[in-house]
């Protein structure tokens, strides 16, 4: 086996990185960043779209709903849920390292999608003939797939990098003889 080895009179170079007291992040594309946007797109349509049959939209289903299939009251609507998910996943679509935002966003627009869905069903479980999958409507369609695109968004990177200045020995040890 042949090992090669440098010669003893080449210069050596190491690599250091230089760390300074601010934070210098570029901000770049990537997918975790482009899918959260996708995401938070689909639910924010989908709070203008009808969940149910019979042009039913998230401002006239109850919050209550997701909870009780019986319930009466029309305050507040669903989407006192909707539009603080749509925050977090924009949030967490342009900031750096946010992923978990993305990922709470995204668990919390599938808890009411689900939610919803087995509420109706109760609802449409009582009435012979009658099927779920009649009533649902494109908005809770485009939540459901929003809900988990943007949860695999939070997997990915988001594209924002930290920006870090790499030099070399002979460059460190000027600066250090300059500084001191």
């Amino acid at each position: 086996m042949a090992i090669a080895r440098e010669p003893a009179d080449a210069p050596r170079y190491a690599r250091h990185e230089r760390r300074t007291d601010r934070a210098s992040w570029a901000p770049t594309v990537g997918p975790g960043m482009v899918l959260g946007l996708i995401g938070t797109a689909g639910v924010v349509v989908s709070m203008f779209l009808s969940w149910r049959g019979n042009d039913v939209h998230p401002s006239e289903i109850p919050f209550a709903f997701l909870f009780d299939s019986t319930t009466t009251s029309r305050n507040p609507s669903l989407l006192i849920a909707l539009i603080p998910l749509a925050v977090i996943l924009a949030v967490g679509s342009l900031m750096p390292r946010a992923g978990g935002a993305r990922i709470i966003g995204g668990l919390g627009t599938l808890a009411v999608v689900v939610l919803f869905a087995v509420q109706l069903h109760d609802v449409f479980d009582r009435i012979p003939g009658a099927s779920v999958w009649d009533q649902l409507d494109a908005g809770f369609y485009v939540a459901a797939i929003a809900g988990v695109i943007a949860l695999v968004s939070g997997f990915m990177p988001s594209g924002w990098t930290h920006r870090r200045r790499v030099d070399s020995e002979a460059d460190v040890d000027a600066d250090y003889r300059r500084d001191y």
